[in-house]
């Protein structure tokens, strides 16, 4: 008698759940990466914001396994540096919709971040006070922004 798995087989893009840490900069998470109305509205009120003067930062919150963190993967290679990994990120953005590709593309230009890219600062939040997550994250922009990146700095005596 044929099973279920004789008939439906999973890719394995969905067989582990993304990590913005782990998976930082790696082409896999993108693979695949299917952009939802509500990652797109994401998308786009990011880059509406960022196309302007003013700066900002966000935070994605919502059920585990929503998407989370492939979202944030997807946004960290748009808003990245020019790269493999972004024409692969806009791509996905120009096939959702081209309207929000561009206006990635044009706040990079306003910006002139088109070749660096903008500062990013991709964290996890832990079981740890507010000021050590932001801490962890910008310590993080800086490290990848900057060349050669600057020494580790101890969370422990920026929070003293």
């Amino acid at each position: 008698m044929p099973t279920l798995a004789d008939s439906i087989e999973v890719s394995g893009r969905f067989a582990r759940s993304a990590n913005v840490e782990r998976d930082l900069a790696r082409p896999e998470p993108l693979d695949g990466y299917v952009l939802t109305a509500r990652g797109l509205d994401v998308v786009e009120r990011i880059a509406t914001t960022a196309a302007g003067s003013a700066g900002g930062a966000w935070s994605l919150t919502g059920p585990y396994g929503s998407g989370k963190s492939s979202l944030a993967l997807l946004l960290d290679a748009a808003f990245g540096g020019r790269s493999q990994l972004q024409r692969a990120a806009l791509g996905l953005v120009d096939d959702a919709s081209a309207a929000a590709g561009d206006l990635i593309r044009r706040a990079h230009r306003n910006h002139g971040t088109s070749y660096r890219g903008f500062n990013r600062g991709l964290v996890t939040a832990a079981r740890e006070p507010l000021a050590t997550t932001v801490l962890r994250a910008l310590n993080s922009a800086v490290r990848r922004n900057s060349a050669p990146p600057p020494r580790q700095i101890s969370l422990s005596t920026l929070l003293s």
